[in-house]
């Protein structure tokens, strides 16, 4: 019989692989760095980075922000709004309270801005079901 000594066996896989060559490991003593893939990974977050930085920030003129792209009253499932009237309004504080327990609405949604309405203005909305009242805040 053969005695067979423990060589290590050089395997090569190819340039594209990541995995270490087993002899070199065996001599130098030291564990696979994996420089590689670090690399890769350093490479694709100073892509990321680059892009960011290249990329202008969103920036609106206050004109911007008011435009309204589209009519929302034309939709079906839209309902007809409308500003109420002074004297109905001071009607309908003194009946159900204070203007501020009603619910509110924003300044900035898309109907109101259609409207025209400004803060403290209500508006009703007519449904089905009935009148809905809605109280115009700059903020909830």
């Amino acid at each position: 019989m053969v005695e067979s000594e423990n060589v290590p066996v050089d395997i090569d896989l190819g340039e594209g692989s990541n995995s270490p060559n087993p002899s070199k490991e065996a001599k130098s003593g030291k564990k696979p760095s994996g420089k590689s893939s670090s690399k890769a990974k350093k490479a694709s977050r100073t892509k990321k980075e680059k892009k960011a930085q290249k990329r202008p920030k969103a920036t609106r003129s206050k004109k911007a922000k008011k435009a309204i792209k589209y009519d929302p009253t034309e939709n079906f499932m839209v309902p007809k709004h409308e500003i109420v009237s002074e004297d109905e309004k001071r009607e309908l504080e003194r009946m159900y309270g204070s203007l501020d327990m009603f619910p509110k609405i924003l300044v900035t949604d898309p109907v109101v801005m259609k409207l025209g309405a400004k803060e403290g203005d209500l508006i009703r909305i007519h449904r089905e079901e009935g009148f809905y009242y809605r109280y115009v805040v700059s903020r909830s």
